[in-house]
């Protein structure tokens, strides 16, 4: 594996770990959060997975569903991953 799928790799198992843990969280199934996005359920699926990274339209689409920082759907436990682009958006947040 060169150094730059691992990356892509990363950052997809990454994202897979802190969606899924966000919706079971919040106990939404597969189901009606592929219908709220309009995609399939093995697209929602896949993205949990780690097979599939959403496109960059479904990844706003994500942010506002969530109501997350985009950062925040790459960290599974929330209060002890705070990259420095989400301390940005966590301030501005707290400021409104």
């Amino acid at each position: 594996m060169t150094t730059e799928s691992r990356a892509q790799y990363d950052v997809r198992a990454a994202f897979a770990r802190g969606f899924r843990a966000w919706r079971l969280a919040h106990q939404i199934p597969l189901k009606q959060i592929a219908s709220d996005l309009r995609v399939s359920i093995s697209t929602i699926s896949a993205w949990e997975l780690g097979q599939r990274f959403p496109s960059g339209r479904h990844f706003e689409q994500l942010v506002n569903y969530t109501g997350l920082p985009p950062c925040r759907l790459f960290c599974v436990m929330s209060h002890r991953c705070v990259p420095a682009g989400c301390v940005v958006a966590m301030s501005q947040n707290a400021s409104v």
